[in-house]
């Protein structure tokens, strides 16, 4: 009977320990989650490094209201860099991609608009980069450094004295960018012996308020001018027969 009484008092306590473990792990969820969510303020600021692990899938924005509601047009750019028939190494135009997909938004009134991919990754793509410390920039500004592929990149971030887990959040945001400015250059120079890849970053702020009731060109006269950041050049990383097939469709269709 005793031993019997030992089994049971063993069995509550792993059940509680379970419980008790379970129910902090909800709760520190529950908690990053809010703070991941409400409003850009001084607390969750202070979170933000608590939070990170809550991207890319439970982020929030407040974009559509205060107190940050949006306040500049933002693109994301490709450029590719192939060799001509000369044997020289010739760099493209810049491939707006932004543009492209918002002509999606323009002419489809209803119906689906699962094509705006750039606007998802344009913050990330800041604010991966932006946690890097200095010395990770240099590296990942460094043409050299990006041209054994991201792999390399990121074996040569993770060398530097930096954060690693910041280095992992900006190559999975930087392969995702290079593998869509690869697949996007690829349709449109179809015949070019691509060699490399990048892409740029442009925000241009709206005009502000006391100038809008101006007309067109004093409105684009008080309008800031642009701001960009524009990446290394990295390797053609293209996707799949598959995945190509449909950039390339919808380039066609949109462009």
């Amino acid at each position: 009977m005793l031993s019997l009484y030992r089994v049971r008092v063993h069995r509550v306590s792993l059940r509680t320990v379970f419980v008790v473990v379970v129910s902090l792990v909800v709760l520190f969820h529950l908690v990053t989650v809010t703070l991941a969510a409400m409003p850009t303020n001084r607390w969750s600021d202070a979170a933000r490094p608590v939070t990170g692990h809550l991207a890319p899938y439970f982020t929030q924005n407040w974009r559509l209201f205060a107190p940050n509601p949006i306040s500049s047009d933002r693109a994301v750019q490709f450029q590719a860099q192939y060799v001509d028939a000369s044997g020289e190494s010739v760099q493209s135009a810049w491939v707006d991609w932004t543009d492209v997909e918002l002509d999606l938004i323009r002419h489809r009134l209803v119906g689906g608009r699962a094509g705006y991919v750039t606007n998802k990754m344009f913050t990330p793509l800041s604010s991966r980069y932006a946690a890097l410390n200095r010395a990770q920039k240099a590296v990942a500004d460094d043409d050299l450094a990006a041209a054994g592929g991201l792999d390399e990149l990121g074996a040569a971030l993770r060398q530097e004295d930096g954060s690693a887990s910041a280095a992992e959040l900006y190559l999975r945001y930087e392969r995702v960018v290079v593998r869509l400015a690869s697949d996007v250059l690829l349709a449109r120079f179809p015949d070019a012996d691509l060699t490399s890849v990048r892409y740029r970053i442009v925000t241009r702020s709206v005009v502000p308020f006391d100038a809008r009731s101006g007309d067109e060109d004093a409105r684009a006269l008080a309008r800031p001018a642009p701001t960009s950041r524009t990446s290394a050049w990295r390797p053609v990383e293209a996707g799949g027969p598959s995945e190509r097939e449909v950039v390339k469709d919808f380039d066609e269709r949109h462009r």
